[in-house]
């Protein structure tokens, strides 16, 4: 489960920011929250970062999304020497400082605050604790690394393993818990699977039929999309898939993948096979089934098997499902059922979380949201990316946040120009 998370020095986002999914002391309804013994504090099941163009609320989920990549990489698939790492370019001093990301979650009932600092050569720091609470909030420091340390490691001797020689091990690029989870550390390889397993990506991208089928497949999840699909008024009864029989290699890459998200760096497209097919079953004038190839049907109904798909294998299983653009190609209705779908405790027995970015401001309207579970993003005159909550504002339970947004009451919305200008100066340039 999810607490928080942060970065700094990343594309547009260069001072420290973060994103918070412990609930405020808000009493409003909208949203079940979801609790855990590992933490006091009641967790959000979603939050929704709203932003102008570029305000750079995607590079805020494409930085956990690289935190999590170069924890399951660093070790396996990173080249020996160097480390590459979108920096913010706006200011020159950024080449030489450090980036850096940690984040807070629940494993097996007990809260983590894990992280790490880089630069362009190396890890500069990376540390990991654990938190109690009891009749107070206590902190153990399994493992700190610091090269500006004489001693690099220092290991608690809560940290059960061979903590002294993976460290020989690690690479000055790589991560130590990477490479501890890939040397049999027991609760290190823990925490490197639930990195590699419970975090769901899905940034905008336009998927081909065969890409979804196998997804699809490899999610288990068709009967739910079919029956949301049903009952979303698409006219469609029913979808089917056509699974071109897989060779043993194939077989083989997938049992060997089973816990990996498509956030993992595979090359998912180049896998899948041209002739999967899926198709989707329409209701003739006469009451015959008809069946429709997934090219014939529209951008919206595209969208939406794509990402109910590993929408409802988070639900299923339990995770965080990050989506870039929720409401790309959806109408503003489905997006609001599939938002609820992670609110309410009936449809998310298991505390799956959802993080999105949208731009859509009927959700603001719609009463599925909690005041503490809507964020802004946006870029200072400077170029930097600041994050913020709505609850930094004083508002009532009761107002317009739709119409307070749209106003520029919170920023975080497009600064336009006198756009008459463009056609002002065609006209003078003509004469």
């Amino acid at each position: 489960m999810l607490i928080r998370f942060g970065c700094a020095n990343y594309k547009s986002i260069y001072g420290y920011q973060e994103l918070l999914f412990t609930a405020s002391s808000l009493k409003d309804p909208q949203a079940d929250v979801l609790k855990n013994v590992g933490i006091p504090e009641p967790i959000l099941p979603s939050i929704g970062i709203y932003g102008a163009n570029a305000s750079g609320k995607t590079n805020m989920i494409e930085a956990l999304a690289f935190l999590v990549g170069f924890i399951n990489d660093s070790y396996t698939q990173a080249k020996p020497n160097g480390i590459k790492r979108p920096i913010f370019k706006l200011n020159s001093n950024a080449k030489v400082e450090v980036s850096e990301f940690d984040i807070d979650f629940i494993l097996a009932n007990r809260h983590y605050h894990y992280g790490f600092k880089i630069n362009d050569e190396a890890v500069t720091e990376e540390w990991l604790f654990a938190y109690a609470y009891d009749k107070r909030k206590s902190r153990k420091v399994l493992f700190h690394r610091s090269i500006a340390e004489e001693n690099v490691y220092k290991f608690s001797s809560h940290l059960k393993g061979e903590n002294r020689l993976i460290a020989k091990l690690t690479r000055a690029n790589s991560l130590y818990l990477s490479t501890a989870a890939q040397n049999n550390h027991e609760l290190l390889a823990a925490i490197y699977s639930y990195f590699s397993s419970d975090f769901f990506f899905k940034f905008e991208s336009a998927l081909s039929s065969a890409t979804i089928v196998q997804l699809l497949q490899f999610y288990g999840t068709l009967e739910q999309v079919s029956e949301f699909i049903k009952n979303a008024g698409a006219g469609i009864k029913a979808i089917r898939l056509e699974i071109k029989e897989s060779d043993n290699t194939e077989l083989n890459f997938l049992n060997d993948r089973k816990e990996l998200s498509p956030g993992h760096s595979l090359d998912w497209e180049s896998f899948f096979k041209d002739d999967d097919a899926i198709e989707l079953v329409h209701q003739g004038q006469n009451g015959d089934f008809v069946p429709f190839e997934l090219e014939e049907e529209s951008l919206g109904t595209k969208a939406m098997v794509a990402l109910l798909a590993p929408a409802f294998k988070v639900l299923n299983q339990g995770g965080v499902f990050i989506v870039d653009e929720i409401e790309s190609s959806l109408h503003v209705l489905l997006t609001i059922q599939i938002i609820k779908l992670f609110n309410r405790k009936e449809t998310n027995p298991k505390g799956a979380q959802l993080l999105f970015t949208t731009h859509e401001t009927h959700i603001l309207c719609s009463n599925i949201l909690r005041r503490d579970q809507i964020w802004f993003s946006e870029k200072a005159p400077d170029g930097v990316t600041v994050i913020a909550p709505l609850t930094d504002y004083q508002l009532r339970a009761t107002d317009n946040i739709q119409k307070g947004y749209l106003e520029g009451r919170f920023g975080a919305i497009p600064f336009l120009g006198d756009m008459q200008q463009l056609f002002q100066s065609e006209s003078s340039s003509n004469g």
